[in-house]
Formats: C-alpha cells, sequence, structure tokens
C-alpha cells in the first residue's frame, strides 16, 4: 500500500512537472514583436509580449527587421512568378524575359492568373 501511493504521487509530480514544461515550448522573437506592432496590436498585448520576450526592440531595430522580411518575401514572390511561368511553359523553347516576370511580380495574384489564361489558353 505505502508503494503504491509513493508510486502514485511520483507519477503525479512527474506529470505536472512534463506538463508544465509542454506549456512553456512558445517561442518569442523580436521579428514577431515588430510585426505585431506595424499591426493593429493593442498596447497592453504589446507590452505582455516584450516580458516574456525580456526586452522591447528599438524602432531601428523593427524597421531594419522589417525591411528583412518584406526582402525575403519580395524574392519568394519572384520565384512563385518563375515557378508560375515555367509551368505554363513546359514544353516549350520560349522562356520569360527578366521584364516580364518583374512586372508579373507586381500584379496581384488574381490579375496575374487571369493574364497568365489570358497568354496561355
Amino acid at each position: 500500500m505505502k508503494l503504491l501511493s509513493i508510486t502514485l504521487v511520483s507519477s503525479l509530480a512527474l506529470f505536472s512537472t512534463v506538463s508544465e514544461a509542454s506549456n512553456n515550448t512558445y517561442v518569442y522573437s523580436n521579428a514577431e514583436y515588430c510585426q505585431l506592432a506595424n499591426g493593429t496590436a493593442s498596447a497592453p498585448f504589446l507590452d505582455a509580449y516584450s516580458r516574456k520576450l525580456g526586452f522591447t526592440p528599438t524602432t531601428e531595430e523593427c524597421r531594419a527587421l522589417t525591411k528583412v522580411v518584406n526582402e525575403q518575401s519580395a524574392v519568394s514572390a519572384q520565384q512563385d512568378v518563375r515557378k508560375l511561368l515555367r509551368e505554363a511553359l513546359k514544353g516549350s523553347a520560349l522562356r520569360p524575359s527578366a521584364s516580364l516576370v518583374l512586372k508579373m511580380t507586381e500584379m496581384s495574384a488574381a490579375e496575374r492568373q487571369q493574364t497568365l489564361t489570358k497568354l496561355f489558353s
């Protein structure tokens, strides 16, 4: 009986430790803080986030991080357009020019789809 109660107490303590550790697995980042600050997050939410993060990123840091994220998304959008054009021109000797890729990147997704439909239908 004594062994059973010790085992039960030990397993409950272990379970509570594991569940507490799983509650603390979220990773806070200054890039996410800057995205929230540029968005519609309230001031109390940003204060709580900065406490969890451990510091409040400066405006200059946020500008630099936002610039990097925007550059990465622009490169990603250009790669997506190139992929769409490659798929549309699969088996063809035609290759899209850099200016066409740039123009297609600047279009919205709906305009891009409409243009590709017009070109290759």
